[in-house]
């Protein structure tokens, strides 16, 4: 693993205030006035949450068994039900287990007398699961999209954003995709080209895309619809594997990947928040690998780590919080299969690339690339 990492100037916004500002008891519209106090990310008042959607289970049933439904999310569905028997012949067994995010195998068909019977197809895993690639519309294609600045037609308007593609791209080769997002009052470009500090370290496996929210400021139901939309345009243009989709962001935009990653259940393989705010935590989510951070500009914790760390089955239970001058990054236990959730306290303020006291260069895009990758 590449030990490389970035510059704090790189994404560093200056807050003056302390941990004080900004504890639970604020409340929504607490957070939201304080979150506007601070750098490009000024955040504003929070729209409403984004529902987190659950996904509905589909697939018919196979020759003598029924196959397993994927539901979009969420845990691993169930694995096939017992085939039917036949009329004087041996049963086949289930079939095999579903991806790492878990489903049962299926249960051996009944025997019979002449004739076999199939067991059930494999369950498909949970959100953030293990699994085989998965090609978009894009591959074979000739791209017709271009470095840097684009546009994507979302709800009658053209909606900006920022693209990073691997130098040599091979459009028969699936790319893993990640997409990033700005903190309020701020724009694409600044995610781009280094893209939280990810590009570097992804050595050409990945796609990289940054959306302007509009104003600056992200909205849960309309942006919601434009990354739905971001994303069709990108995978009907680019090979990519639409099955290693990641998203991170920074302040409000922080917020946003928590609402998209409950408002389109199964879309992302994992979610990164650094210091989230200025949009409500969704009510309702389904599992998936989830990884955040915090400096002393916010209330630790409990913004929103417990929130996920509960949707993901894991015991919630105060985590070490940071040495002075330091950072303490620690996993929940007990996580469900597939869900792992991650932590990162550090003492420092309202930035995605926190330094340690003494060093130049941030840890933490390091720390993040260390948490994708263990999501191949």
């Amino acid at each position: 693993m590449l030990s490389q990492a970035v510059s704090s100037s790189q994404f560093s916004r200056s807050f003056p205030y302390g941990r004080a500002w900004l504890r639970p008891s604020l409340g929504g519209a607490g957070l939201c006035f304080a979150l506007s106090m601070g750098c490009s990310s000024t955040d504003a008042p929070p729209p409403s949450s984004a529902q987190g959607g659950t996904g509905a289970t589909s697939g018919s049933a196979s020759t003598g068994g029924s196959s397993g439904g994927s539901t979009a999310g969420g845990a691993g569905n169930q694995g096939g039900s017992p085939g039917a028997g036949g009329s004087a012949g041996s049963s086949a067994g289930g079939a095999s287990a579903g991806a790492s995010g878990g489903g049962q195998a299926g249960m051996a068909g009944s025997g019979g007398t002449a004739g076999s019977s199939v067991g059930g197809a494999s369950g498909m895993g949970g959100g953030g699961g293990g699994g085989g690639e998965m090609k978009s519309g894009g591959c074979g294609k000739m791209r017709t999209l271009k470095d840097g600045a684009n546009t994507v037609q979302s709800g009658g308007m053209s909606r900006g954003y920022q693209l990073r593609v691997p130098s040599g791209y091979d459009n028969m080769h699936a790319y893993h995709l990640m997409l990033g997002f700005h903190g309020a009052t701020g724009k694409g470009s600044d995610i781009a080209p280094s893209y939280f500090g990810l590009w570097d370290l992804s050595q050409g496996s990945t796609i990289f895309a940054a959306p302007d929210a509009i104003g600056g400021i992200w909205s849960a139901m309309t942006d919601t619809t434009m990354v739905s939309d971001l994303l069709k345009a990108l995978e009907g243009d680019l090979c990519i594997d639409t099955s290693h989709v990641g998203i991170e962001g920074f302040s409000q935009g922080g917020a946003m990947v928590w609402t998209l990653a409950c408002a389109l259940p199964g879309t992302f393989r994992f979610a990164v928040v650094h210091s989230g705010g200025g949009l409500a935590m969704p009510q309702t989510c389904q599992p998936i690998p989830f990884f955040s951070s915090l400096g002393n500009d916010g209330s630790g914790q409990g913004m929103s780590s417990d929130f996920f760390a509960q949707t993901n089955g894991c015991t919630v239970a105060a985590l070490p919080m940071a040495p002075s001058g330091g950072h303490a990054c620690n996993d929940y236990m007990g996580c469900s299969a597939g869900h792992p959730t991650r932590w990162c306290d550090y003492d420092g303020g309202h930035t995605p690339s926190p330094t340690d006291s003494g060093q130049s260069m941030s840890w933490m895009p390091q720390e993040v690339w260390t948490f994708v990758k263990a999501r191949d």
